[in-house]
């Protein structure tokens, strides 16, 4: 069976590029650390039919308003970059990482339901692009994005939303030696995403995308913790997409140091004075390093 397990390409093109113009003053040499461990199947999961295992993934997550934690952003490929940010989240609102050092911040993020934009201050530049192009006008929302980041699983746009147990009929289960799959029924123009839970646990280990024979994106995900308030998040996604050469990039979520729902607000204002880069432009010459 053809591997179909997810990514937004988008976003990991926007982020690689945002990560590429700080290169200069900002790499270091930190490589991905992989674990092949061989673990063991609990008996309450390997008990379970798709369905109930779907049911269990349902029930760890819980409603959140926004949240304010540091994350560690590394690009792994086509070159060695790691920087620790602070990152802002409004559900369905928008996400904000700042890049800050001796007190000032040198880099942002910014995605909202309309825009991408990465600002570079040390070199006075910065990236725009709307969502539609982005997401090649494929109706992705701002909690798609969300979701996608914090390891949760969901159906595209506005219809959709995080997994719940009422959305089982909107998806396709199947089980697997390798775990259990999650395709959405109704699949977007353009492109074909789906979810992996590993065998040995209720959690989205995996996610990932095919646009064609275009180009192919995934994103493992890792370090699952349980909050008291909003239910469980991976504090680590490590993404990859192919187009033309590999590239790769890692997050980590500092979950213990997060501040829930205290009432975020912030817009984004475009930097007076900065060069406009293309996007395509920085990927066009990751893809050449």
């Amino acid at each position: 069976m053809r591997n179909r397990i997810f990514s937004i390409n988008g976003l990991i093109v926007l982020l690689v590029c945002g990560l590429q113009m700080l290169s200069t003053g900002c790499s270091s040499q930190r490589s991905a650390n992989k674990k092949n461990i061989e673990t063991e199947v609990p008996a309450e999961v390997a008990l379970q039919t798709p369905g109930q295992r779907y049911s269990e993934l349902c029930r760890t997550y819980g409603d959140w308003q926004d949240v304010a934690l540091p994350v560690k952003v590394s690009l792994r490929a086509p070159k060695s970059i790691s920087l620790s940010a602070r990152a802002e989240m409004k559900r369905g609102s928008w996400i904000y990482m700042s890049v800050r050092m001796l007190g000032f911040e040198v880099a942002s993020l910014w995605v909202d339901n309309d825009s991408v934009h990465a600002i570079d201050r040390y070199h006075k530049a910065y990236v725009s692009e709307g969502m539609n192009r982005v997401f090649g006008g494929r109706g992705v929302t701002i909690n798609d994005v969300q979701d996608l980041l914090l390891g949760r699983g969901f159906v595209v746009g506005s219809e959709g939303g995080t997994f719940t147990r009422n959305m089982e009929s909107a998806v396709k289960l199947t089980g697997s030696p390798e775990g259990l799959m999650v395709l959405p029924v109704v699949q977007p123009a353009g492109f074909e995403y789906g979810f992996m839970l590993p065998a040995d646990a209720n959690r989205i280990g995996a996610a990932s995308v095919s646009v064609g024979e275009k180009y192919a994106a995934t994103i493992a995900y890792g370090g699952f913790i349980n909050t008291s308030h909003s239910g469980a998040f991976a504090s680590e996604a490590e993404i990859e997409m192919v187009k033309g050469k590999r590239l790769a990039a890692g997050l980590e979520w500092n979950f213990r140091s997060a501040k829930w729902n205290t009432g975020l607000d912030r817009k984004w204002k475009r930097p007076s004075g900065y060069e406009r880069m293309s996007a395509d432009k920085i990927l066009k010459a990751l893809t050449k390093l």
